[in-house]
């Protein structure tokens, strides 16, 4: 009798099963450590919050690509009627006032109007006309040095865009936006635009359907870095660095 409880005594324990083990220790995770609950509307940035989209009647179009951007899978709805609760008191309650935001459903055709509403403070919008290309054609040709190359390829990149918009628009003809274009280059580079491009100055005719061509010879005269000055120079470094004459 003894002897059997002592061998009770030393009888290990039966092991437990990987299945109970793991249930205790997801009873424990599930009391110790709850998990958190997270939401798309809580990454949303609220009226007034740091970094939120905010609007005070200046530059229309900076807010409402930053507006779009941010409501990009909303519907047009509270896409639209939304957008005053991010504008400075006074301009949201004008902005209820549109025709597109009393229709509220119409989220392309609100924003033609608030760009129209708000266009004479919009920086972007002032870029997109013909006096802003006559102010960029007049600042080129008044330069007192030869402008640089990425000076070149800034001012004719810019032409391009904004005058294709001023075309489709019908503020400005093609012939217009060529003969503007050529008047931004000294009478030497002009000059040599028009004969690459058969260009006759008394004959507008020869402006029809030749902008694409004009651009691609001004970008291969202004912004060329072989040059027979650019080799010549190159030379000389190389054969010893020669200073240029006085």
């Amino acid at each position: 009798m003894k002897n059997d409880i002592e061998k009770q005594k030393k009888m290990p324990e039966p092991a437990e099963s990987s299945s109970t083990g793991k249930m205790r220790e997801r009873s424990t995770e599930d009391t110790t450590t709850p998990r958190p609950m997270t939401s798309a509307l809580t990454l949303f940035p609220l009226p007034d919050q740091m970094g939120a989209p905010f609007f005070d009647g200046k530059n229309v179009s900076d807010f409402i690509l930053q507006w779009r951007d941010l409501t990009m899978d909303w519907l047009d709805g509270p896409r639209i009627t939304k957008a005053p609760l991010y504008c400075e008191k006074i301009i949201g309650k004008y902005v209820k006032t549109l025709a597109t935001y009393i229709c509220g459903n119409n989220w392309e055709g609100f924003v033609v109007e608030l760009k129209s509403e708000f266009k004479d403070d919009d920086s972007e919008q002032q870029r997109n006309t013909e006096a802003f290309l006559q102010n960029m054609v007049q600042q080129m040709r008044q330069q007192q040095q030869d402008p640089s190359v990425s000076e070149y390829q800034s001012f004719i990149f810019e032409y391009a865009e904004r005058s294709s918009l001023l075309v489709q628009k019908s503020v400005i003809s093609a012939h217009t936006r060529v003969f503007m274009f050529l008047q931004a280059f000294s009478d030497r580079i002009g000059d040599k635009l028009c004969k690459r491009c058969n260009i006759d100055i008394d004959e507008p005719a020869t402006t029809t359907n030749i902008w694409n061509t004009l651009k691609t010879e001004a970008l291969k005269i202004c912004t060329r870095k072989d040059s027979q000055m650019n080799k010549l120079w190159k030379s000389k470094m190389r054969d010893g660095g020669e200073k240029a004459l006085p």
